[in-house]
């Protein structure tokens, strides 16, 4: 123990933020959230959507954090598509192109497409309105993505499956979309505090956040990391949520091996950047240093 820590191995990651509406893992951005947070992070954080984002816009950020000494994690959004429309095959031609262009790359690259499918808001959720998503139609949908990549001999890509720390919608569960293990390499779990930003939101510690979800997986033997997660300033104090966090991963999450900050400040949500205070900065250094030694 030290100052309350328990030292546990972990990787730290993060979508790093930035200025503007739609802030990108720069170079910058890298190294001012590194020196924001006092040292390097392992993982960086990317959000490409099909046929927006092509290959060629997400290598530049992939060639980033290769030059940084840290591993790029994309979470891939088939927004506009359904589950269905993806099992039929109607984003082929742009999977394919990035499929091939990742095999080119050469070097590792982390993927977690259809995330949070266990929500209500994507185009491919369970729990989606209208959109006629079941959890066997999400679980094929990734497969048939897995499948497209190892037809084209891709071999440096780790598959991230993603559930949300709660379910959201109707017919929605953290283990159904889940496409078998022959097909994942990693489990993430995203969820935020949003304390009392929202009507319909309280303040959650990260053992309230995430427990639930957590012990749902379980059974399922993969290895497990926090691919989204932060707090808002909003009802409570967000310095102490994240000395909290540290102190409880290892004993109530030992599964877990990595955790990403989502560190931006997001006007129609929540101020979710980790240095909204001084206290919150402290406390994620603090954090941090006791898991180096």
């Amino acid at each position: 123990m030290q100052g309350g820590y328990m030292k546990k191995e972990l990787l730290l990651g993060a979508w790093v933020g930035g200025t503007g509406l739609y802030p990108q893992p720069t170079e910058d951005n890298i190294q001012s959230f590194q020196a924001l947070q006092g040292g390097h992070i392992d993982l960086v954080s990317l959000f490409a959507q099909f046929d927006v984002n092509c290959w060629d816009w997400v290598e530049q950020f992939a060639e980033t954090a290769r030059k940084n000494g840290s591993t790029l994690v994309v979470t891939w959004m088939p927004t506009g598509y359904s589950a269905h429309k993806i099992i039929e095959g109607e984003a082929d031609p742009y999977i394919q192109h990035f499929a091939k262009g990742v095999k080119s790359y050469g070097k590792e690259i982390w993927l977690r497409p259809l995330h949070e499918a266990n929500g209500d808001w994507y185009d491919w959720g369970v729990g989606k309105l209208g959109a006629g998503n079941t959890d066997e139609d999400v679980a094929e949908a990734f497969r048939h993505i897995v499948r497209i990549f190892r037809e084209e001999s891709v071999d440096n890509v780790k598959w991230v499956w993603t559930t949300n720390s709660s379910n959201v919608g109707e017919n929605t569960t953290f283990t159904g979309t889940y496409p078998g293990d022959e097909y994942v390499d990693y489990i993430s779990i995203d969820g935020y505090n949003w304390g009392n930003k929202k009507c319909w939101s309280r303040w959650k510690s990260f053992s309230q956040v995430f427990k639930k979800s957590y012990t749902a997986l379980s059974n399922i033997d993969k290895p497990v990391f926090i691919a989204e997660t932060s707090c808002t300033e909003s009802g409570g104090s967000k310095a102490e949520w994240i000395a909290d966090m540290f102190k409880v991963l290892p004993a109530e999450f030992p599964k877990i091996f990595a955790i990403m900050w989502f560190s931006q400040s997001k006007s129609f949500e929540a101020d979710w950047a980790l240095d909204t205070s001084k206290a919150a900065v402290d406390a994620w250094k603090a954090g941090v240093n006791a898991l180096a030694g």
